[in-house]
């Protein structure tokens, strides 16, 4: 298993948005919470999402474990609904549509 972790910021005065998706898309037992993890499962990973308050800004965390996470993610970010791929527009400034940020690169391992 590999893991690949991606750190977006919530763009200033919209952590309430982000945070009302949130809730909305992952209540348990709803068919967006299902369809989301059927999302995921068909990407071959395993998300897991972090929220992180700071005094610099709000920051969520991704991780994404998996054989393959970044094949994985971009599986994940060319299969986006519209409405969600709107979503991380707003809240991220992240643009499905332009070219992959690059992804970030594992420095330390104390493992290792």
């Amino acid at each position: 298993m590999s893991l690949l972790t991606i750190c977006m910021p919530i763009l200033p005065g919209k952590k309430q948005k982000w945070q009302e998706m949130m809730d909305s898309l992952l209540a348990h037992g709803t068919e967006s919470r299902k369809n989301f993890n059927a999302s995921r499962e068909a990407a071959g990973v395993h998300e897991r999402t972090f929220l992180h308050e700071s005094p610099n800004g709000d920051f969520v965390i991704l991780t994404f474990e998996g054989d393959d996470p970044e094949n994985g993610f971009a599986k994940i970010m060319s299969n986006m609904p519209g409405d969600f791929a709107e979503f991380a527009l707003d809240v991220h400034g992240l643009d499905v549509n332009a070219p992959p940020p690059p992804l970030p690169k594992l420095v330390y391992d104390s493992k290792e």
